[in-house]
């Protein structure tokens, strides 16, 4: 009978010592292998190079169409880019420039059809905020076909809705029941310059 318990004694002994040995080995060098959750959470802090993006925006200002660049977010996706491209574009180039675009706009929603035109649907405030001549209206509406276009690759041409509609004009220059492309693609009077800045 004591060899019995003795070697039920010896056994538990045994396993006791492989479990403490199994849980030493796993913690000291498989867990040192997986980083805490403070180190994801720093590797993932936006403020790294790798989570922002810089825009390629083309802004009407002073009668010329500037190109400038802006780090923005990383978005996630081609609709995320678009809407950024825009909500960029509409705070106007900063930096103490007059834009010419109007004030108080706001992106109510973006569409793309099979075609891939982007459909762009503005507020009123773009019509009724507008101020300027034919010069301004085409640079205005070239900047948004430009800033668009540069930035994503999966878009051949823009078209403009007002609250959700097609409008006629924007300024009553320039027609625009059709897509930008045809408009903006000839040489207006007086676009001649485009100037690069680049916004740190």
């Amino acid at each position: 009978m004591n060899s019995k318990k003795t070697w039920i004694f010896l056994v538990f002994i045994l396993f006791l010592a492989g479990a403490s040995g199994g849980y030493f080995l796993l913690h000291k060098f498989i867990g040192k292998d997986r980083p805490s959750p403070a180190t994801s959470i720093q590797e993932g802090f936006p403020g790294g190079p790798e989570e922002f993006f810089s825009l390629r925006l083309s802004y009407p200002v002073n009668n010329t169409l500037q190109v400038m660049e802006k780090k923005v977010p990383r978005p996630a996706g081609q609709s995320a880019t678009a809407d950024a491209i825009i909500e960029e574009y509409l705070k106007g180039p900063g930096n103490g420039k007059t834009s010419q675009v109007p004030q108080n706009v706001k992106l109510l929603g973006l569409y793309k059809d099979q075609a891939q035109v982007l459909y762009v649907d503005l507020s009123d405030e773009i019509r009724r905020n507008f101020q300027g001549d034919a010069l301004t209206e085409y640079l205005l509406l070239k900047g948004i076909y430009e800033s668009l276009i540069s930035n994503l690759q999966d878009v051949r041409d823009v078209k403009i809705l007002i609250e959700g509609k097609e409008a006629e004009t924007l300024g009553g220059h320039f027609y625009l029941k059709f897509p930008l492309k045809n408009t903006v693609a000839y040489d207006f009077k007086g676009d001649t310059k485009v100037s690069k800045v680049r916004d740190e």
